[in-house]
C-alpha cells in the first residue's frame, strides 16, 4: 500500500512548487505594475498564506485562517471535521455492509513563511483505499501513523531552495493522505501501491519552471532508512509534467499494516500530467511498479503497470463533479510471484464518480465507486470467501474546513 515514500512526497511537493511559482509570477508582476505607478497605494487586502497540506479541490482552507504571533511570526491555526456514511457490496469478513464514522478530526498547526518553517498535524483521520477493507477511523489512526500523522521542520534560505525532515507525505503517486486533500473520498487502487506518510528528509528546488525534489526516507513507515525517491517537474501555465522515481536500496522483511511487504520492497516510477484551467482539471498518468526475489518470504520478482486518469470539472463556485478511472495490471502469473494485488497475475478497474457542492466553508459530497478484479487467487478478493471479483460502495462524506 505505500510505496508512494517516493512518489508522494514529490506530488505533494510538485502541487507546493507549481502553486508557490505562480504566486511568486503574480506577485512580481504586481510588484512591477505598482513601482511603475503614480497612484495611491492600493486597499486591497493581502492575499491569504500558502498554507499546507496541498488541496487538489474542490475544498479549499479559510482565506482568512486564525493566527497568532510567535516572536514577530505568524503561525496559522486550521482545522477540519467531518464525517461519512458508506455502504458496499460483497464485504469482507468482519466488516460491516454500512457504517457511519468520522474522516476527521485535524487541527494544524503551521508556519508558512520564513528561514524556520514548521508544519503540525494532530488527530483522527482515515485513508480508505479502493479495493481494500474499510477499517474504522479509531483503529485506521492507531495502527497507521497515530494521532500526529504529519509533523516537519522546514529550513528556507531562500525562496528556490529549503530542505525538510521529520514525518512528511510521500513524494510518490498523484492522490495525497487525506481525504480533505483529494478531488475523491477514497483513493484509487494505484494509490494502494504506493507509499503515504514517511520519516526522512527531503531537499526542495526551484528553478524557474523546473522544480526537483530528493527524499531519503523509511519507505513505507518501515522505521528503516533504506529508501530515495525524487521527482521533477516542470510548470508551464496550466500545464505540469511530472516524473517520479522511487524505491526501497536493499530488503526490509519486516511486515505491519502500513509497512506491506511486497510495496515496501518495490520501486516506482510514475510520469503524470497535469491540466487546471478555469473550468477543467484533467490528469492522465502512468505508473510502473517492480520488487525483486524476496527469499526469506518465498516469493519471486513481479512488477505491474498502471493507468489513471483523475479529471474535475467545475460548474459554478457551488458545484464541481470529480471522476476517476484506473486500470492495473500485475503481469507475472507464476504462483511464486509477489503477490501486488489479488494474487500474483490479477487485474483490476475502477471507476469513481464523486459529486461535491461546497458552501462557504461546509461540504458535502456523495460518491459511487465500483471494483473489477480478473486473474484472482481464490479466497484473495472479496465477498466472505474472497471468491467475488467485484464491488460496489457508496460514500456521503459531510463537513467544515475552519
Amino acid at each position: 500500500m505505500k510505496f508512494r515514500l517516493a512518489t508522494k512526497a514529490l506530488l505533494c511537493a510538485f502541487s507546493a512548487f507549481a502553486a508557490t511559482a505562480a504566486h511568486a509570477e503574480d506577485a512580481a508582476s504586481s510588484s512591477e505594475a505598482a513601482s511603475s505607478s503614480e497612484a495611491a497605494p492600493s486597499s486591497e487586502a493581502a492575499p491569504p498564506p500558502a498554507l499546507l497540506p496541498a488541496l487538489a479541490g474542490p475544498l479549499s482552507y479559510n482565506p482568512e485562517p486564525i493566527s497568532l504571533d510567535l516572536a514577530g511570526s505568524k503561525v496559522y491555526v486550521t482545522a477540519i471535521a467531518s464525517g461519512y456514511l458508506g455502504t458496499q457490496s460483497n464485504t469482507t469478513p468482519g466488516v460491516a455492509s454500512s457504517f457511519a464514522d468520522l474522516s476527521n478530526a485535524q487541527v494544524i498547526v503551521q508556519k508558512p513563511e520564513g528561514v524556520l518553517q514548521f508544519l503540525v498535524q494532530a488527530g483522527l483521520y482515515n485513508q480508505e483505499t479502493l479495493g481494500a477493507a474499510f477499517v474504522k477511523s479509531t483503529d485506521y489512526t492507531t495502527n497507521s501513523y497515530g494521532v500526529v500523522p504529519q509533523a516537519w521542520v522546514k529550513i528556507a534560505p531562500s525562496s528556490t531552495f529549503n530542505v525538510q525532515a521529520g514525518i512528511l507525505p510521500t513524494l510518490i503517486g498523484l492522490e495525497a493522505p487525506f481525504t480533505f486533500q483529494n478531488l475523491n473520498i477514497e483513493r484509487g487502487i494505484l494509490w494502494g501501491q504506493e507509499n503515504v506518510m514517511t520519516r526522512g528528509v527531503q531537499a526542495n528546488l526551484t528553478a524557474g519552471k523546473l522544480s526537483f525534489s530528493l527524499a531519503f526516507t523509511d519507505g513505507f513507515f518501515s522505521g528503516r532508512f533504506n529508501w530515495l525517491s525524487g521527482v521533477v517537474s516542470y510548470v508551464d501555465g496550466p500545464h505540469t509534467l511530472s516524473v517520479v522515481l522511487g524505491g526501497a536500496l536493499s530488503r526490509n522483511y519486516r511486515s505491519t499494516f502500513n509497512t506491506p511487504l511486497v510495496q515496501n520492497n518495490s520501486t516506482i516510477l510514475n510520469v503524470i500530467y497535469s491540466y487546471s484551467g478555469s473550468k477543467w482539471l484533467v490528469q492522465p498518468y502512468f505508473q510502473y511498479a517492480w520488487v525483486p526475489d524476496l527469499p526469506l518470504a518465498g516469493t519471486t520478482k513481479a512488477e505491474n503497470y498502471a493507468f489513471g486518469l483523475l479529471a474535475k470539472y467545475k460548474f459554478d463556485d457551488n458545484w464541481s463533479l470529480p471522476v476517476r478511472f484506473e486500470y492495473i495490471d500485475s503481469n507475472r502469473p507464476r504462483a511464486t510471484a509477489a503477490s501486488f494485488l489479488y494474487g500474483p497475475g490479477s487485474n483490476a478497474f475502477t471507476f469513481t464518480a464523486t459529486p461535491t457542492y461546497t458552501w462557504n466553508r461546509f461540504f458535502i459530497r456523495p460518491e459511487f465507486s465500483y471494483v473489477r478484479a480478473s486473474g484472482i487467487t481464490p479466497g484473495a478478493a472479496f465477498g466472505p470467501a474472497g471468491l467475488n471479483r467485484e464491488q460496489v460502495r457508496g460514500r456521503l462524506e459531510f463537513g467544515v474546513m475552519f
